[in-house]
């Protein structure tokens, strides 16, 4: 949680959720009781971001003709109770801290490279048929995509006006690009930088707007097809309403882009407690305690981590999830020598297979978050040799059996190759 002092009273940061008539302008945001009662300080230059509303309340705001929108700011806590009485305000959350995912207790000993996990995946393969992601587009949620090292940018969103789609002060996100491409070479990528407004860092509105971005651009054109992220929380103490409630603002428009028809990935999280985990992580270590949010909600496809040498990488958040016990689904590989001498986290595992997904969607546009999930758990290889765990889910993704069991599946649709 990020909180502030001045002087005696303790203010932090938030995202306010509000009841607002529909085609709500900037304007009419202004001259809510919210934005002028002391004790709270609207950020202008954030645009208002509507939000599915709450299940209780959506036969109200149907009779009243009114939508939830998300505002953020800075709250004094001692002015919290009063602001969240007044009539329009729906609940207060907290403006998360988020950051990206990748240290390891062995992050610098690569096993093989991008061009190895190609090949133990099968991808090789399925270039050869012809299979190589043309038409697919890849939201990376992220540091940024360094589009003159990653030429596949076309286009994206930016928290931080200093740092437009198609630069990355972080590194992060471009390693993660790379990761995505090396299994899918002929997608192209969105560079959504929700963590560039400090470069590794950064809060969850900025997610939530990019979020939207997409959801927008999908009801347009049809892409991002997929998005990956390669972040989160470490600690449930950042934000505990977001950590453990499905309810959280952020949560349910990830539900929106998922119900819209974007697939969405999430990477575990580097929590895990079988080797050093993040420092970041403090206590919040092992299972039931490392994958907070939505990179576990049951409609996202949550990614862990093991190596081409199917060697579960002990530091992989393990499950269950705080709001799924059933995570991680499957792993992927990490450390490799990719982006950079060794790609490492669920950071490059969660990229691997959103590309993998790339190839399975070109092949066939008609396939949905659900099937790829199912596939993709029912395919995978599971050396643990115990079917599903919180470890490894259902073991390591194959996009080459992936496939074929897509090719003989009555829910495809046969394509020449």
């Amino acid at each position: 949680m990020i909180k502030t002092r001045s002087g005696n009273s303790v203010t932090k940061r938030v995202i306010v959720e509000l009841r607002a008539p529909f085609g709500f302008s900037m304007e009419s945001v202004r001259a809510m009781d919210v934005a002028t009662i002391s004790g709270f300080e609207m950020d202008f230059e954030y645009k208002p971001v509507p939000v599915s509303p709450p299940a209780e309340i959506v036969k109200i705001l149907e009779a009243a003709n009114e939508e939830t929108i998300l505002v953020r700011g800075e709250l004094d806590e001692e002015k919290e109770a009063e602001i969240k009485a007044l009539p329009n305000v729906v609940n207060i959350w907290t403006d998360a801290r988020i950051e990206s995912f990748g240290i390891d207790c062995e992050y610098n000993v690569a096993k093989g490279t991008i061009e190895d996990v190609a090949k133990y995946l099968g991808c090789d393969r399925l270039w050869e048929k012809g299979v190589k992601g043309k038409g697919i587009v890849i939201g990376i949620c992220d540091t940024g995509v360094d589009e003159s090292k990653v030429p596949a940018v076309i286009d994206g969103f930016s928290s931080n006006s200093m740092y437009p789609p198609g630069t990355d002060p972080g590194g992060h996100g471009s390693m993660c690009a790379t990761d995505a491409l090396g299994m899918c070479p002929e997608a192209k990528i969105y560079d959504l930088g929700i963590l560039k407004s400090s470069m590794i860092s950064g809060v969850i509105s900025d997610a939530i707007s990019a979020y939207q971005w997409a959801i927008e651009r999908y009801k347009t054109d049809g892409t991002p097809h997929i998005l990956s992220n390669s972040w989160g929380m470490y600690q449930k103490a950042w934000a505990p309403d977001y950590a453990e409630n499905r309810d959280h603002p952020f949560t349910r428009k990830v539900v929106e882009a998922i119900d819209t028809g974007i697939i969405v990935t999430f990477a575990a999280g580097n929590c895990g407690s079988k080797c050093l985990p993040s420092n970041k992580c403090k206590l919040d270590v092992g299972p039931g305690k490392s994958i907070w949010g939505a990179n576990g909600h049951p409609k996202v496809i949550t990614v862990g981590a093991a190596n081409i040498l199917e060697e579960w990488i002990g530091y992989t958040s393990q499950g269950p999830a705080a709001l799924d016990p059933n995570k991680p689904d499957f792993c992927a590989p990490s450390h490799f020598k990719g982006y950079t001498e060794c790609d490492n986290g669920t950071s490059t595992a969660n990229p691997v297979c959103a590309g993998v997904i790339g190839l399975l969607k070109s092949y066939d546009p008609t396939l949905t978050s659900d099937v790829i999930k199912d596939t993709l758990q029912k395919t995978a290889k599971d050396f643990c040799g115990s079917g599903w765990n919180p470890y490894i889910g259902y073991g390591m993704i194959q996009a080459e059996a992936a496939f074929n069991k897509i090719v003989s599946s009555s829910v495809s649709i046969a394509r020449p190759m």
